[in-house]
């Protein structure tokens, strides 16, 4: 000890802890060893040479690996997968982080299994993705559903407001759980501080949907996540803006209102028992890019399209979703890498837009709406890009646009379908198909959904209204990508009558 100086702990750098990807480099080790595998899968690291293995590489080939002791096991983590999902939990500030490698709706599904019981109540936002209504059917849970803020400008409905929720809250003191979309799919996001306070004075556990926002708490501007708000569980698609490859997530929790152990059991009751290294090991990989360089690329970004918006909108009759529009007209916050464009002034649909983007400028948008298309923009991102496309927005408008803007009613559902049925209750009815025509007045046994962004139309115990019956012509006329369960063309799945 130097003379004079006590002899202080050193206290290890967070941000130097964050530089490890256990999993990955234990993955690339083991894939770079002379191995000879008498085990599954049956590639056997890529011994064959085939079409795959040509376009993917031997290295990918050899990584695509089994579990096995120095690899770990994702159902029950011990060493490798164990110390990933502890630096991904830090990393976002949660108590524990799981590996997900069935997408961020296994992840919904368990959250919701862990939480709600048959017969819990729970207060689901009508906007919620498809994996939510199934979720609803697997717990046995009894959905109140919450019409979110409709924005009849734009053609697309944002995030439930605080007021609601607490109204809801109030007429529903049985509630065990609360769900909540955030960021929503077109990047709106509502006081969730406030909604977590209001919902835990009550003992309500909240859960949340965060596909679209696995960059939140790594933006420069100081944007809440779920974690730092209060929520009690979460689920983040780090494929979508993460980083990680397609079907990789996180779930993360707090444990105060959540067990571990719970989640764990759940999960595994889920999740194959065969995960996928290459996608886990993407999230180890995903979540040190986020912690170490997400500010700096997400500052840079946040300049070029603020100059792109400007582009966009000079002189020409696109508009563009913001933050003040979005606070000034549904006191909502809004995450700028969303690039929501409203097309419908230059007198074409978003899907119309959308198609001439791919087919005349090779620029692929994230999804098309009745009146907007929507880009993501993500750390991967660079001026270039974001400058093509909007050359083919100036390029689309000068070739295709039309004088007279476009307007329709069926842009938007601001309907809460009347429920009938527990949707668990209507997925074992007996059941029947049936042209759409026919099918007003009856409960659906059916999810109609329009995908992307997967957001359902009428769910399994909902009455089929008028309403349904028009915005499914709506979407096949305009778009052709309504997904129902029944095979047959313009019909939908009822329930029997008298069964």
């Amino acid at each position: 000890m130097i003379h004079g100086v006590k002899n202080v702990p050193v206290k290890s750098n967070p941000l130097e802890d964050q530089g490890k990807m256990p999993l990955f480099e234990a993955l690339v080790h083991y894939a770079k060893q002379d191995v000879t595998p008498f085990d599954v899968p049956g590639h056997k690291m890529g011994a064959q040479l085939d079409p795959l293995k040509e376009v993917l590489g031997d290295m990918a080939m050899r990584m695509d690996v089994n579990s096995m002791k120095e690899l770990d096991l994702l159902s029950h983590p011990q060493t490798v997968i164990k110390e990933a999902q502890e630096l991904a939990a830090k990393a976002f500030g949660a108590d524990h982080a799981y590996f997900l490698v069935n997408g961020t709706t296994i992840g919904i599904l368990a959250m919701m299994m862990a939480v709600c019981k048959p017969e819990d109540t729970l207060l689901v936002p009508r906007n919620a993705h498809k994996s939510v209504m199934e979720g609803i059917v697997l717990s046995g849970a009894r959905p109140v559903f919450i019409q979110p803020e409709i924005d009849y400008h734009f053609g697309i409905s944002h995030n439930v407001s605080v007021a609601n929720v607490k109204r809801t809250l109030e007429e529903h003191p049985e509630t065990k759980a609360l769900l909540v979309t955030y960021p929503t799919y077109f990047g709106t996001m509502n006081d969730l501080t406030e909604i977590c306070r209001i919902a835990h004075e009550k003992n309500v556990t909240v859960i949340v949907d965060g596909a679209h926002g696995a960059h939140l708490g790594f933006m420069p501007d100081e944007m809440t996540d779920p974690m730092s708000a209060g929520a009690d569980a979460v689920t983040v698609s780090m494929h979508k803006t993460g980083g990680s490859l397609t079907q990789s997530s996180l779930l993360l929790i707090n444990q105060d209102r959540i067990p571990a152990k719970m989640i764990q059991k759940v999960l595994n009751m889920l999740q194959t028992t065969s995960a996928n290294y290459l996608l886990m090991s993407s999230l180890d990989v995903a979540r040190r890019e986020l912690v170490l360089h997400g500010k700096q690329r997400y500052r840079e970004l946040k300049t070029v399209v603020e100059e792109a918006i400007k582009a966009i909108e000079s002189g020409s009759r696109y508009e563009v979703l913001k933050a003040d529009y979005v606070k000034d007209q549904f006191h909502q916050s809004y995450d700028w890498t969303k690039l929501v464009i409203r097309v419908n002034g230059i007198g074409l649909t978003g899907f119309e837009v959308y198609r001439l983007l791919k087919e005349k400028y090779g620029v692929q948008m994230e999804l098309a709406e009745g009146y907007v298309i929507m880009g993501v923009i993500s750390g991967s991102d660079t001026k270039e890009s974001i400058d093509r496309l909007v050359f083919a927005l100036r390029e689309i408008e000068k070739s295709f646009g039309k004088n007279d803007v476009l307007m329709s009613t069926q842009v938007i559902a601001d309907q809460v379908n009347e429920l009938v049925l527990c949707p668990r209750d209507a997925f074992y009815r007996e059941q029947e198909s049936i042209a759409i025509e026919d099918a007003v007045g009856r409960i659906s046994a059916d999810t109609l959904m329009i995908y992307p962004p997967g957001i359902p139309l009428v769910i399994p115990g909902e009455r089929i209204s008028e309403d349904v019956v028009r915005q499914y012509h709506y979407y096949e006329d305009t778009f052709g990508n309504v997904l129902t369960e029944t095979k047959e063309a313009n019909h939908i799945t009822v329930i029997k009558e008298n069964a």
